[in-house]
């Protein structure tokens, strides 16, 4: 009796320690489960987020990237580079047999052949989140003048200058009639709506031109120069302005910002490859 009382006793240690195992077992396959289910779970979030951050910049980028365009393939005119690269500045006079095409666009006046480029632009911008407006366009020669002989009165007045020292700083900023940009009918000046015309480089509207504007045929028309104590430019002889744009034709205008080059730096290096 003493025999079989004692394998009794060891079969029920056996059993339950056999079943203290089987109930381990399967907490340990609960925790491997829900480990599992948490980690998949996490994985599937990250996927999402990465997902959603995906979809968002890939938005922005096709905003942006209705700004680049080619001229060929979405229909733009091309000219060659007697209207492209035409050069008036402080030294050089606009031609006496000059005509430009002149149309209205929005409220200012500008020369017809620019204006699918100039609107193909201003869309793109706009869809982009940086609509821009247009604050001026072509002027004439005897409007120029007026302007011009205005701010050398005004530079005499307050600033004591001589009229010489005023002619010479007007022309820099304002320029003399027959002697600007502004009478080809191929600039346009540029303001965002709420931003003053010193502001205009801080921005979103002057760094998206600055990225796509040559995608379109434009130029900065008066880049600033570093170097320059008074702020004018030594290769354009005008101080920079960061709302004026020049049409100088699509090809032109993308080697133009590979080299970093102002108009009149890129007129003298075509001359000088003959």
């Amino acid at each position: 009796m003493y025999i079989k009382r004692e394998k009794v006793i060891k079969s029920h240690d056996d059993w339950r320690r056999q079943n203290e195992v089987r109930k381990l077992r399967i907490i340990m396959t609960v925790v491997a489960v829900f480990l599992g289910i948490s980690v998949a779970a996490g994985v599937v979030l990250a996927l999402m987020n990465v997902k959603n951050t995906a979809d968002q910049m890939k938005k922005r980028v096709s905003a942006y990237m209705t700004s680049s365009v080619s001229s060929a393939d979405d229909g733009l005119p091309e000219y060659d580079n007697s209207l492209n690269l035409l050069l008036v500045n402080s030294s050089q006079k606009i031609p006496d047999d000059y005509r430009p095409q002149l149309t209205e666009y929005g409220s200012v006046q500008v020369d017809a052949r620019i204006v699918p480029a100039l609107r193909r632009m201003m869309e793109a911008a706009e869809a982009a989140g940086c609509p821009l407006t247009i604050t001026s366009g072509y002027v004439d020669e005897q409007t120029q003048n007026q302007k011009f002989q205005a701010e050398v009165k005004r530079l005499m007045t307050e600033q004591k200058l001589s009229r010489i020292r005023a002619e010479d700083k007007a022309q820099a900023t304002v320029g003399e009639g027959g002697y600007t940009d502004s009478q080809t009918g191929l600039s346009v000046c540029f303001t965002a709506k709420g931003a003053e015309k010193s502001q205009f480089r801080q921005t979103a509207q002057y760094r998206w031109l600055q990225r796509y504007a040559a995608d379109y045929g434009f130029i900065l028309r008066y880049p600033d120069d570093p170097s320059a104590a008074d702020g004018i430019n030594s290769k354009t002889k005008h101080i920079g302005d960061s709302s004026c744009y020049r049409y100088v034709g699509r090809d032109n205008a993308l080697k133009m910002r590979e080299y970093s080059m102002s108009l009149e730096e890129y007129v003298q290096y075509l001359s000088s490859r003959g």
